[in-house]
């Protein structure tokens, strides 16, 4: 097994994310998915370099290897890849603002803070696209599903229930959660009600998979209505993200 480094001395915020955040996973069963945000260097974002910090992900498993039971896997995002994630809609970035945390700064809470100015329609498409793309994996139409239902990477829960439960249980959440985003303004995690207790339903292979579709089809149909229901905001508050991006890098480098 291989260590996690340090996290960098500039980082602001990190957080649990994966099953385990979500509420979904089996107990003892997942491994522990990290997500960290930290501010470049100046020479970083104004130095002759095309690019800043690129992205890592940091694994206790070498690349190529599954994770199991146990295992970390961290990804760092600079702020500023962070927040141009965040204001596209990206699901997997959006659930951090409200993702256990793990460690923080006064930088990572106001970061925190400014979850609301993410939120609009603009969304929408953005968790559909994820929800459709892995239904059609699903039903073995994508991917190289060549037409076998139920297709995915875990085969031995494709052995055991047909389809792979796991996979199927993340596609129905990202809309289940896109409703609630858009509707209550935050997410709520572990997820709760209803929808939480169907989604573990879903993990431990108790759902058939025509029922799963079926749901999946519901929500969907819920995720095109609010696209067009112009109650909501349109798209992110960018003045209000930016005017904060620039503050806070301009604070840090001068501590530098």
């Amino acid at each position: 097994m291989l260590e996690i480094p340090p996290l960098p001395e500039s980082t602001i915020l990190l957080v649990e994310v994966g099953s385990t955040a979500h509420g979904t996973g089996i107990p003892g069963g997942e491994d522990n998915d990290e997500m960290g945000v930290m501010i470049e260097a100046p020479h970083e974002v104004l130095g002759l370099g095309e690019r800043g910090f690129t992205t890592v992900m940091q694994r206790t498993q070498p690349e190529g290897s599954r994770s199991g039971p146990g295992d970390t896997d961290r990804t760092l995002h600079s702020l500023r890849r962070f927040l141009r994630l965040a204001a596209s809609g990206n699901p997997s970035i959006l659930m951090s603002f409200w993702a256990p945390v793990l460690y923080s700064t006064n930088e990572g809470q106001e970061l925190r803070d400014l979850a609301g100015a993410f939120i609009g329609r603009h969304v929408v498409p953005r968790y559909r696209g994820y929800m459709q793309s892995q239904a059609m994996r699903l039903l073995g139409t994508r991917g190289g599903g060549h037409g076998r239902r139920g297709g995915g990477q875990r085969e031995e829960l494709i052995a055991a229930h047909g389809y792979d439960t796991k996979y199927a249980m993340h596609c129905a959440r990202l809309g289940f959660q896109c409703i609630e985003l858009l509707t209550s303004g935050e997410l709520q995690l572990p997820i709760q009600g209803e929808a939480a207790d169907w989604l573990r339903a879903v993990r431990r292979g108790d759902v058939a998979f025509d029922e799963w579709w079926n749901r999946c089809l519901d929500l969907d149909g819920q995720l095109e209505k609010l696209a067009a229901d112009e109650s909501y905001a349109a798209g992110p508050d960018r003045n209000r993200i930016e005017a904060w991006s620039v503050t806070t890098h301009l604070n840090a480098w001068r501590t530098q």
